[in-house]
């Protein structure tokens, strides 16, 4: 039992008997002087102590003492019975009523305490001058002190950066900050990088809640250097392709104009095509690269269309784009995935003379359809065709599909013989039509 504790359990029976005994003695007095009307009401003093501080036994302390006042008033004034009976009924009541709403808050505090002390989070309590007045043990611990310890600790003086800490406090105790980072320093001055959020409580206290997110960060910037790092080597070796692809194309050009057999023209043009199918995968590989590299973002749909169609060569296809007003939540490479799909569409094999993209909105979500008028897909090609290796489709449709992925965009192929048909379906939550 801590000292605090202590002393309460001596001090408050004793203001709860010395409270009723004052107030019983002036009822007394009353009484002899002839006085019953204003004095029983200090009787609710005690009553409302007692009902407060113990729950359990409030309400037979209370009629302990409207028992005494009943017997007292009735030795002076028997013919006001009635008056006496209805005021310790009363007196009761309210000491009844008291020990109940004070039960309720003890369980609604014991409640919350609960939350407090054990959850995962670090929550403190901060004064109006910056003082943290209550930590809960993974607060402190996340400072490396003990719960005593922390508590009358400015919360500036636990942090790297002063000044930021003292503006989050600041920010904090006027309006709920939902998202903020400190990096905080512990007692053996090894930094914590912590995910904060506050709200002020009232009266001019703040809280403050601290998740301690150092390992996550710590990874995080390892996974960004490696990234990095990828990335440069990535583009050093798309740079080398390239140069070998132009090498190579201009080698064959010249090979052409050197010969004039049919035999070695067909395999020159063989060879031609198979270095430009190797260009376009280069093309594929480097926009995988910056694939989820950058946060998903609202995109006006027609938009992404237009931007997919800069980089077409449809031909003779017309391709027609009715997107609205539609937006949805996708990655910024959202008009690599249009292109490969309109690119797809296009090609001189399908047979299509048009592509016309529309779109479905309701309240399970959206449907945006690319559709053709050309010869399809066949069904058997269909389980293979959003697969790295489906043969004549190429890797196109495989980034397509990983790209709307990121955001849960799903992605089919539900045509007829009268042509294809590549549905995007947009969950609710990330689709409008502002």
């Amino acid at each position: 039992m801590s000292s605090g504790t202590a002393r309460r359990a001596l001090i408050r029976p004793a203001l709860v008997a010395g409270t009723a005994s004052v107030a019983l003695l002036a009822n007394f007095a009353g009484l002899l002087g002839g006085v019953t009307v204003v004095l029983p009401h200090l009787l609710y003093v005690p009553i409302a102590l007692a009902g407060y501080w113990y729950p359990r036994r409030g309400p037979l302390i209370a009629a302990g003492i409207a028992a005494t006042y009943g017997v007292m008033a009735l030795a002076f004034a028997p013919s006001e019975w009635l008056s006496i009976f209805a005021r310790a009924v009363t007196l009761v009541a309210v000491g009844a009523l008291i020990a109940y709403l004070s039960s309720r808050l003890a369980v609604e505090e014991e409640r919350y305490r609960g939350l407090f002390d054990h959850s995962v989070a670090g929550i403190l309590v901060v004064d109006p001058d910056g003082m943290v007045r209550d930590a809960n043990p993974q607060g402190a611990a996340l400072v490396g002190r003990a719960v005593g310890e922390f508590e009358g600790t400015p919360f500036v003086a636990v942090s790297t950066d002063p000044d930021a800490a003292a503006a989050f406090l600041d920010r904090a105790a006027r309006e709920p900050i939902g998202h903020a980072e400190l990096d905080l320093l512990r007692a053996d001055r090894r930094p914590v990088h912590c995910l904060a959020s506050g709200a002020p409580l009232g009266g001019g206290l703040t809280l403050v809640t601290l998740a301690d997110v150092t390992e996550e960060r710590m990874a995080r910037a390892a996974l960004e250097a490696a990234n990095r790092t990828m990335a440069t080597l990535a583009g050093i070796l798309d740079h080398d392709l390239t140069g070998d692809i132009e090498a190579l194309e201009d080698c064959i050009e010249r090979s052409r104009a050197a010969v004039d057999t049919p035999e070695t023209i067909a395999l020159l043009r063989r060879i031609g095509e198979r270095a430009d199918g190797v260009g376009r995968r280069i093309t594929v590989s480097r926009e995988f690269r910056v694939l989820g590299t950058r946060p998903p973002a609202w995109q006006p749909v027609q938009a992404a269309l237009e931007g997919a169609c800069a980089r077409l060569d449809p031909g003779p296809v017309a391709v027609r784009a009715w997107a609205g007003r539609l937006e949805i939540y996708a990655d910024p490479a959202l008009p690599v995935a249009l292109y490969q799909l309109l690119h797809n569409a296009t090609r001189p094999g399908t047979g299509a003379t048009a592509v016309v993209i529309t779109y479905r909105h309701g309240p399970d979500g959206c449907r945006i359809l690319v559709e053709d008028d050309g010869l399809g897909v066949p069904p058997g090609e269909r389980d293979a065709l959003f697969s790295p290796a489906a043969g004549r489709y190429g890797s196109g449709l495989f980034l397509a599909r990983e790209i709307l992925s990121i955001t849960g965009i799903g992605i089919d192929e539900d045509g007829t013989c009268t042509g294809a048909r590549f549905v995007l379906s947009v969950p609710p939550g990330g689709c409008r039509v502002p």
